[in-house]
């Protein structure tokens, strides 16, 4: 075979398995460009320190994660067993300011590290948080989200907003970072989508793994080099060279040099589960110092429509879990950071025969880290009677998922 047949035909076929980046993704992320002739969305504020976002997908029920169990239009519409009890917890509850005043809400007993995070002022939540669209359909909504807009029906460009906020923060910098976007997932979100310089892994920590070690890597870069006109080649030399950068600067032990398996800086340690596994990833690589500015890690299995309790329940101890350690981790390192918690909608108020929720509208959003309004309530809370729900059925959305995420960022 041919050296361009193997570039063609082998290359991309590898990269897509071994990175966990589909064939069509890493064909978006190499030849994405703007639409001509639309309007730019508004520029974003620059982060000065790493942002990390965190997506519940499926659709997070975030009424049983914060959950107003004193009201009564809540008590009517949950049977007990689609409540939380808070018996032999910290039952303090968090003050929503909207209608009627303040609205107390009470965090999932599994979510007590979110509660220890607030009162450390560490932590906010936004209640009624969304997008303005009226889709509930999972595929549209998160879509939505990742490009940073308010619609697909006048897309800007075909990029994800973390992709955009890095070009537009990009401009007039003469340095250039190893690896300013990470994805701590086996895929390429579309949040990511656009900029070559990113890279999708789950776990880092051993490093990358490379089938033949360095030496297949160093083949690897050598023949890009050699076919360097062959369309393909560019964007694998600099997938190649991103990975050997990111591999040297992740310490290794002095005389065998294998990569010395991450360990928190601070007191909690990841659990073994997601989202921690992705996000002590971006811990490494902040710790190894190669330019991360904005990273994505993904939580799956927040779409319950049936038998939600017992979902839900291991759901928010991973995520609490999850967030508490990063938190601690970066405290310790003295490493600022923001991170952002957010679903493509929440659920809905009542529930289902099957004691689960279907697709809703309005959610909390979830801000941790540092120069942030911690240990207050932001938004504005809507209520949940009749009139005040969104179509007589879902939580209403009182703020645009774009102002927290601009906010987050400037903070």
């Amino acid at each position: 075979m041919k050296r361009r047949q193997f570039l063609q035909s082998s290359l991309a076929a590898y990269w897509a398995s071994s990175l966990g980046l589909s064939l069509a993704g890493l064909s978006d992320l190499a030849l994405a460009q703007p639409k001509k002739n639309e309007a730019a969305p508004g520029k974003w504020p620059a982060t000065n320190k790493p942002f990390i976002l965190v997506f519940l997908r499926g659709g997070a029920d975030t009424l049983s994660l914060l959950s107003p169990l004193d009201d009564p239009d809540f008590i009517a519409a949950r049977p007990p067993e689609m409540r939380i009890k808070l018996e032999g917890f910290n039952t303090t509850p968090v003050m929503a300011s909207g209608v009627g005043g303040k609205t107390p809400l009470y965090w999932h007993p599994n979510a007590q590290p979110l509660a220890k995070l607030f009162e450390a002022s560490r932590l906010t939540p936004w209640v009624a948080v969304g997008i303005t669209d009226e889709t509930r359909s999972h595929f549209e909504a998160q879509e939505i989200m990742e490009r940073g807009v308010s619609s697909l029906q006048q897309l800007s460009d075909s990029y994800g907003w973390m992709a955009r906020q890095l070009q537009q923060e990009a401009k007039g910098q003469s340095a250039k970072s190893i690896l300013p976007l990470f994805a701590g997932n086996n895929n390429l979100p579309a949040v990511l989508q656009g900029d070559d310089a990113v890279l999708a892994a789950r776990d880092l920590s051993y490093g990358i793994s490379f089938p033949g070690g360095p030496a297949g890597l160093r083949a690897l870069q050598a023949l890009c080099a050699q076919e360097a006109s062959h369309p393909a080649s560019g964007l694998m030399r600099i997938t190649a060279d991103t990975i050997d950068a990111v591999n040297q600067a992740i310490p290794k032990e002095a005389q065998t040099n294998k990569v010395i398996p991450y360990a928190s800086a601070g007191q909690t340690p990841y659990p073994n589960s997601d989202p921690a596994v992705g996000l002590r990833s971006v811990a490494r690589l902040i710790q190894a110092k190669v330019g991360l500015q904005y990273a994505s890690v993904d939580h799956l299995g927040w779409d319950t429509h049936e038998y939600q309790n017992g979902k839900i329940d291991y759901l928010i101890r991973d995520l609490s879990n999850a967030l508490l350690a990063f938190d601690d981790d970066m405290k310790a390192q003295q490493q600022p950071y923001t991170l952002v918690v957010m679903t493509e909608f929440g659920r809905r108020l009542r529930t289902n025969r099957s004691n689960g929720t279907d697709h809703g509208h309005g959610g909390v959003a979830l801000v941790l880290g540092d120069g942030i309004q911690g240990g207050k309530v932001m938004g504005n809370w809507p209520g949940l009677g009749t009139g005040q729900l969104d179509r007589g059925v879902d939580l209403a959305v009182t703020t645009d998922y774009r102002e927290v995420l601009k906010k987050a960022i400037a903070s």
